[in-house]
């Protein structure tokens, strides 16, 4: 979608639909418009969530149309987001917000659009213009018999994201999923993840699905004419089988084949079959865990040039088992939230990298100290490193952190302040430039309009 496309959906269903939320009379009852009552599903591993548990999480209202905004303003130490050359500057971001979800009979539907613009005071030719889309439907075509399908589409150039993510829409998670752990700093990144659904119900405690993904991942113009940029597009399909063994524990069983091609000349091909459990060892803590062998078929085309008019073009093919796992644990006690999570994974290099093995690990807490205070803090580590048989060799290793603390003025009304840092290494045939450490501190103040009631 190009960037005028992206300005006329904010001109004319944004904002209409802003000035329609204001102006409206509707009373906001707090409470969920009463629905058909639906099974619950534990999240256990293939299901293709993104498992980030918040104590924000249930204050979103279902059947109700949400519309908000944040007017932010925020110093950047690092305006390039590169090493070489930095400028620092403080900038001004406006972020309307609509989203809903709405749930009755046999579908459930959930949407969300986010458009972000920053301006900035002096360096305005790094102005960004980043927009994040999502949807989510189901239908249940019979009692046992369901189908699903979500699609994420993230257009963006800078990093800032809020520490509470909304709750209307949760993030696509893996299977079938890019590597969301490289920071490309070079140039505009669009991507899109989508996943379809067939889920049946064999029992109370058990179910079989199947499902297919696609991903993309494209770049904007670099900024350093000399860099390149690997952009990937990839599919898979896998089946899934999830028995839950007691009213604390689930068994997952899913397989995984993907296709991948990262750049002009590399096929990164994954045949994974894995198991994932999730376990509530007691009311406040809940344990997940997956893992897994890989098989991986790499293919790289070797170009030998001859002359200005002629290139030879050589297969080379690599076979081999690797493996895959992760999971986390969530601590919960009154107001307080822990969250340690890691994963080892087979995938593509984010725009820097062909194939690599990409490894995480982060920690996140949480806690409510009053009705109207709450303060959060993230911490994390990232590593990608090129598979050993493939022809460019290379690693990126990074850490990020998040300090953040959030008020409610009113019912409406909320402010939020926070600092964030983010730090990246290369080494070997990452793009020169790769490496940068950015820091930036933020006051943001949120305003949510009257919910708008969907219907039954």
């Amino acid at each position: 979608m190009t960037r005028n496309a992206w300005r006329w959906l904010l001109v004319f269903v944004l904002v209409p639909l802003a000035a329609w939320g204001q102006q409206s009379g509707t009373q906001d009852t707090g409470t969920a418009t009463a629905s058909a009552p639906a099974r619950t599903t534990v999240n256990v591993y293939g299901s293709g969530v993104e498992d980030r548990p918040s104590l924000a999480d249930a204050g979103f209202v279902h059947n109700f149309l949400f519309l908000g905004a944040d007017l932010s303003s925020r110093y950047d130490d690092n305006v390039r987001q590169t090493n070489s050359g930095r400028i620092a500057d403080t900038g001004f971001v406006v972020s309307p917000e609509i989203a809903f979800r709405h749930e009755g009979g046999r579908v459930a539907l959930a949407f969300r659009y986010r458009p972000t613009l920053l301006f900035y005071r002096h360096e305005t030719g790094y102005d960004e213009q980043d927009h994040d889309l999502g949807f989510d439907g189901s239908l249940r075509a019979t009692e046992r018999l369901s189908f699903r399908a979500r699609t994420d589409v993230v257009d963006r150039t800078g990093l800032l994201q809020s520490f509470w993510e909304p709750a209307a829409l949760p993030a696509l998670g893996p299977p079938g999923h890019l590597n969301d752990t490289v920071i490309t700093p070079f140039a505009n990144e669009f991507e899109n993840n989508s996943r379809a659904d067939m889920t049946y119900e064999v029992s109370a405690r058990a179910e079989l699905g199947v499902f297919t993904t696609y991903m993309l991942r494209s770049f904007g113009q670099p900024a350093q004419p000399q860099v390149t940029l690997f952009e990937t597009e990839g599919r898979s399909a896998g089946a899934r089988y999830v028995y839950r063994t007691t009213a604390r524990t689930t068994l997952g069983l899913v397989y995984t084949h993907e296709e991948l091609h990262i750049g002009p000349r590399t096929r990164l091909g994954m045949d994974t079959p894995s198991v994932g459990l999730t376990l509530a060892l007691s009311p406040n803590v809940v344990l997940d865990v997956y893992g897994g062998p890989v098989y991986t078929r790499l293919r790289d085309t070797i170009l030998l040039p001859l002359d200005p008019l002629v290139t030879l073009a050589f297969p080379n093919d690599r076979n081999d088992w690797r493996w895959a796992a992760g999971g986390g644990v969530t601590l919960r006690s009154g107001q307080t939230q822990l969250r340690l999570s890691g994963s080892h994974e087979v995938s593509d290099g984010g725009g820097l990298l062909d194939a690599v093995t990409s490894e995480m690990a982060e920690a996140s807490l949480e806690r409510r100290l009053t009705r109207k205070w709450t303060v959060g803090w993230t911490a994390g580590w990232e590593r990608n490193a090129s598979l050993p048989s493939a022809l460019l060799q290379g690693s990126l290793e990074g850490e990020y952190g998040r300090i953040v603390v959030r008020h409610s003025i009113t019912e409406r009304v909320s402010a939020e302040a926070g600092y964030q840092f983010q730090r990246q290494r290369e080494s070997g045939p990452a793009p020169i430039g790769a490496n940068f450490d950015r820091n930036f501190v933020y006051i943001t103040l949120t305003y949510q309009f009257k919910n708008i009631p969907l219907g039954r």
